[in-house]
């Protein structure tokens, strides 16, 4: 009996300690985790992005905000309209508007997709043009300032030909030989440039939708002229903005562009010229940022971005929406830009089957004129930002 006590008190030692060796493995296996997550290097997330947003990734920051989180948010930039298909082993996408993502989605299998921040379309125009076209009855100053631009009556200037010296009074040099028409970035990569479809061809289109099917030759025909008359294309999203705010009304008189561009200038510098004038065009429509995960990391990044109150304030001050509307609307009041802080008059974007058929027409028509190809998506962007849009 004796030695069978002695068995079964060796048995007993042999359990507990096997099972404290066991807790230990556990203990320290989560403490590595922990350490990891939390106090060691972060988890890397790879992402592909349209390039208007590398600034936003690449702000030390927002770079220092994701590392306390446990995360190295690294980004490449990629076109909208080509982003499904080049966002191998990347962790997440970020297209900037509803119908790309929504492309994304469907050829990746994705149902779930985060849209942490968004900002309208303006257009900017420099003081005296803006009164000229007030005055042309095509732009209006609303009760609180700010400006709106009548689409259609613009349209009908572009359909007339008219030339900045022909409108009325005399705030428009009469030496300004240039057609009325606004300066868009390049429609065969640029997400701004497609947004600027997204709304002409709804006007164009008796004020519908345009639906997939065949392609209106007119409608395109229309469009491609408004982009081929401005010559040949920028080569990256900001080179047209900084023509406008560097060279004066002279060079570009009037800019189709995101509002966060006017907003994230006032705030972060250079600072805009002083007699700009953001304008609403009505209608106009909202460039949508989405994160679209592919991974659980990457929809961590979705989540943080859509939730966290300091990568919010961030976003903010890059001049986007986001849900928290009052830190917005505090950094209007800071700063000062005339922007509206509630916008009524806008169009839905179309889906992605049928904008896709607008801008293949308009690419075809690039290509028939001979002009030059487009510049990489990823041209001119840097650590210092810039790029595309």
């Amino acid at each position: 009996m004796r030695a069978q006590d002695q068995r079964s008190d060796r048995y007993r030692r042999w359990i507990v300690l096997s099972g404290g060796a066991v807790v230990a493995v556990l203990v320290l296996a989560l403490g590595l985790v922990v350490i990891d997550r939390f106090g060691g290097s972060p988890v890397v997330v790879e992402g592909v992005v349209g390039s208007e947003k590398v600034d936003l990734f690449e702000d030390e920051r927002v770079r220092e905000r994701f590392a306390e989180l446990g995360y190295d948010v690294r980004v490449r930039p990629q076109g909208s309209r080509s982003m499904a298909e080049r966002a191998d082993e990347s962790d997440f996408v970020s297209p900037g508007s509803t119908s790309a993502s929504e492309h994304v989605r469907d050829l990746h299998g994705v149902e779930g997709e985060y849209r942490p921040f968004s900002t309208p379309m303006v257009m900017l125009a420099h003081g005296p043009m803006a009164e000229a076209l007030r005055e042309e009855g095509v732009a209006s100053v609303a009760e609180d300032g700010t400006w709106s631009l009548d689409l259609a009556a613009y349209l009908e200037l572009t359909e007339d030909r008219v030339r900045w010296r022909d409108l009325p009074g005399d705030a428009v040099s009469s030496s300004n030989r240039n057609e009325v028409l606004a300066r868009t970035t390049d429609p065969r990569t640029s997400n701004s440039a497609a947004m600027y479809v997204v709304v002409l061809s709804y006007l164009l289109n008796d004020e519908e939708v345009v639906t997939p099917g065949s392609v209106d030759e007119e409608l395109t025909s229309t469009l491609s002229r408004l982009f081929l008359a401005q010559g040949q294309p920028p080569e990256s999203s900001r080179q047209p903005f900084e023509q406008f705010r560097d060279l004066g009304p002279g060079h570009t008189p009037l800019l189709w562009a995101y509002e966060s561009q006017y907003v994230h200038a006032a705030v972060l510098g250079p600072p805009p010229p002083e007699d700009s004038v953001v304008m609403y065009p009505e209608p106009t429509v909202f460039s949508t940022h989405t994160i679209v995960p592919f991974t659980e990391a990457g929809d961590e990044v979705g989540r943080l971005l859509t939730e966290d109150p300091e990568l919010r304030g961030l976003i903010s001050e890059h001049g986007y929406r986001t849900e928290d509307t009052g830190r917005f609307r505090e950094l209007v009041d800071e700063y000062g830009p005339s922007v509206r802080t509630g916008i009524g008059d806008v169009v839905h974007s179309p889906a992605h089957e049928a904008l896709e058929a607008l801008l293949n027409a308009i690419e075809q028509e690039y290509e028939d004129t001979g002009t030059a190809p487009a510049a990489p998506e990823d041209a001119f962007v840097g650590r210092s930002g810039g790029g595309r849009t």
